[in-house]
């Protein structure tokens, strides 16, 4: 076993011993008690994305046709597909593989929902129906167009289906959109957002923003809490850069960026809940069975560090921290998740895109062909069979209302499932009354929020009144979801109560209700010390109620303060305009010479063979060094430049390979954020890495702490660059020997 695996066994949780289990040149950690299955491969799937389950077990998988061209070039010709797998013989591996839909741009999302399949291809997400029942898509329609498509694609992640009926999905990139609310607002945004709206695109909402690059997934706690994870949460700094956060009402997250100009907010922006570094943040799943011991931590697939990590929630006062442990990882550099989901029988499906992919999270353009992928599944050894996981031998369409209402404390996520669907079409508001258990009434709480009606609405307050602070806190939020101004006096009390979640979103909702006779009792609450959470919750409802002259402005402590933080949102003249966007001229790459690519190639191979004898602490001093130069642009743990990529957990995302090309060919290829561009003036040409795109100026890095700001009004043109900042011909200034104790020592910062 080489060193790295076991570094990598090491990170499993702590006192923990591992397994590992081999699949062709893949070799895989997991804790002790748990197996990892290949349940799908070449031929049946070759690039695997993301996925879905359909009620019948069937499993939907995009499948990348491999293509490297920029998700505008694969728009104009789209040739990914969308796959259908099937179990047939039940024993958890998938046998048949057919085509369901193809001819479909970049996917970035799957979600099933009343029996059809939502994909997200930016700038759409699409609804796929198979009308005639013979496994292909004949039903083709956009379900929604945000009409922007920026260079990464990642404008557009989702669609996530909502346990109360409504759709969400992310707007990521800082291209500006626009959009009618379900209140009637005209909503103007450049930054990034969670959005949502009922399945029939009506009551569309923003549910968060952030001046992050790419919110992608995201899931919700029994009790109604939101947590997303996706990517640029922070400038790169310290190893930091990815991660997962906690998403409350009205919050705003991320980096500092021009985009978040007008936007409201309580302050400094909310902090992240869980760091991940650069870790390209994709799939976020949070199991409800109990089969994996799972139940209720969030399971996130970290593309750039090879593993799927776990995330064990504890509360923080109003919020979440969390305990984080690999659950499945590899030391092999071609194994990339994607996508995880739970299935019927609590196992996990885990999503391994492979080596293909290259623009916008770069590894080695040079070194070796692209890798295919394949589909896993995590099981517990020992657990018991799931008889029926999916309630497939029940009767349902017949089935008593009492029988149903029995369901919703069944074991089997996917019955209880279909239960609430049931009991909320059929509207039994008065029978969900009935529920005993505190998962039973969650569920019956979480069935009243897609019941419209005063019924509906009424059976929701008393669940404010349970025993239970989850069923509490989860009608606390239906209450806000609802706009239910009869629950106002109602919720006065929880503002007390002794759990602070409850107290949050108690807060929330006064706020979303817009009474304005919360406002003593919201400010009554803030007299104790608050943690940012609970702060942002009143000051956000009291911005919300929007009646200033009942705010303090000089009143002392605690209250005071969340009250001109308040009045200051309410009085300020800052609101989002809209900018034209900069006039850009796409860039028009050259078929790659094979001569100049087999010269490079075998430069490489002449400099990695000199790695046997790399050593760390010189290579050390190499990147400390005036012949170097690398800490004049490149930060390692809080020390040097920041023209270049923070390096400090650089060798747990980047091979020697990679490590060597970014090196001596640093053009082959761009991290993320640090790409070149060229802006034409009337004045002449400046070349640097695109800094701010502001209303009122561009700026670009033109060197080591050189900045050149630009009058966006000057600015003719916007080219994207094909040559790195950074010099070529390191490999003419150091010696292959140096370069391999540079890349040694790289290789050593996780």
């Amino acid at each position: 076993m080489n060193v790295r695996l076991l570094l990598v066994m090491a990170a499993l949780a702590p006192g923990a011993s591992a397994a590992d289990f081999t699949f062709g040149d893949q070799t895989f950690a997991v804790p002790e008690g748990y197996v990892l299955e290949r349940v799908a491969s070449a031929p049946l799937v070759e690039r695997p994305i993301t996925m879905a389950l359909d009620d019948e077990g069937a499993l939907y998988v995009t499948d990348s046709s491999g293509s490297n061209d920029r998700p505008a070039e694969q728009l104009k010709n789209p040739k990914n597909r969308i796959l259908k797998l099937q179990d047939r013989d039940g024993d958890g591996v998938f046998e048949t593989s057919t085509v369901f839909a193809d001819k479909l741009g970049f996917p970035e999302g799957t979600m099933w929902l009343e029996g059809s399949l939502y994909v997200s291809a930016p700038p759409q997400i699409w609804k796929f129906t198979d009308q005639g029942g013979d496994g292909v898509a004949d039903d083709r329609v956009v379900w929604f167009d945000g009409k922007t498509l920026t260079g990464c694609g990642n404008d557009l992640h989702g669609p996530y289906a909502g346990p109360d009926g409504f759709i969400y999905w992310c707007k990521g990139a800082f291209a500006e959109q626009h959009y009618t609310l379900g209140d009637g607002r005209e909503f103007i945004t450049r930054a990034s957002h969670v959005f949502r709206s009922r399945p029939d695109g009506s009551e569309l909402d923003v549910v968060m923003t952030g001046g992050m690059d790419n919110p992608v997934d995201l899931v919700f706690s029994p009790r109604g809490e939101m947590f997303v994870c996706g990517t640029f949460f922070v400038n790169p700094a310290n190893g930091k850069r990815d991660g997962i956060l906690h998403a409350v009402h009205g919050g705003v997250w991320g980096k500092e960026h021009s985009v978040l100009a007008g936007h409201p907010r309580t302050g400094e922006l909310m902090p992240i809940m869980t760091h991940l570094g650069p870790a390209a943040a994709a799939g976020l799943e949070m199991p409800r069975s109990s089969a994996l011991g799972l139940h209720g931590d969030l399971i996130c697939c970290q593309f750039n560090m090879h593993k799927v990590s776990r995330h064990v929630l504890a509360a923080d006062g109003a919020t979440y921290r969390t305990s984080d442990t690999d659950l499945v990882a590899t030391a092999h550099a071609d194994f990339h998740p994607t996508d995880v989901i739970e299935d019927a029988d609590g196992s996990l499906l885990i999503a391994d895109t492979g080596g293909w992919y290259r623009f916008c999270c770069p590894t080695s353009t040079l070194a070796k062909p692209a890798v295919l992928g394949a589909i896993y599944r995590l099981r517990k050894t020992g657990t018991p069979k799931v008889e029926d996981p999916r309630g497939l031998k029940l009767e349902w369409e017949k089935a008593a209302i009492a029988e149903l209402v029995t369901r919703l404390s069944d074991e089997r996520s996917v019955v209880v499932n279909r239960a609430m669907d049931l009991l909320a079409k059929r509207g039994e508001v008065a029978a969900l009354a009935k529920a005993q258990t505190p998962a039973a009434r969650l569920a019956a709480v979480w069935t009243l929020a897609r019941i419209p009606g005063d019924e509906a609405r009424a059976a929701n307050r008393e669940a404010l009144h349970d025993a239970n602070a989850d069923v509490v806190a989860l009608a606390a939020r239906n209450a806000a979801l609802w706009r239910d101004k009869r629950a106002v006096e109602e919720l006065w009390p929880l503002l007390a109560h002794e759990d602070a979640g409850v107290r949050r979103v108690s807060a929330a909702a006064l706020g979303r209700l817009g009474d304005p006779r919360a406002i003593p009792q919201l400010l009554a609450a803030a007299e104790k010390p608050l943690d940012r959470f609970a702060q942002h919750a009143i000051a956000f409802a009291l911005y919300e109620i929007n009646d200033v002259a009942r705010l303090p402005a000089d009143a002392p402590g605690p209250a005071g303060d969340v009250a001109r933080i308040a009045r200051t949102m309410l009085t300020s003249t800052a609101k989002v305009k809209p900018i034209a966007p900069l006039p850009t001229q796409p860039l028009i790459e050259a078929p790659p010479d094979p001569k100049r690519v087999a010269q490079q190639r075998q430069r490489l191979d002449e400099l990695a063979a000199g790695m046997a004898k790399a050593d760390v602490a010189r290579g050390a001093q190499v990147f400390r060094s005036a012949k170097a130069l690398c800490t004049t642009c490149h930060a390692m743990a809080g020390a040097g430049g920041t023209l270049g990529p923070d390096l400090t957990k650089i060798g747990a995302i980047r091979t020697e390979r990679d490590l060597l090309e970014a090196i001596v060919y640093p053009s082959a290829s761009f991290v993320r954020s640090y790409e070149p561009s060229l802006v034409k003036t009337s004045k002449g040409e400046q070349y640097g890495i695109l800094k701010t795109d502001g209303p009122e100026e561009v700026v670009l890095a033109t060197g080591p702490g050189v900045e050149t700001h630009i009058p966006r009004g000057e600015v003719k043109e916007l080219q994207p660059g094909q040559f790195s900042l950074m010099p070529a011909g390191f490999d003419g200034i150091l010696s292959a020997g140096e370069l391999a104790d540079l890349v040694a020592y790289l290789r050593t910062t996780k």
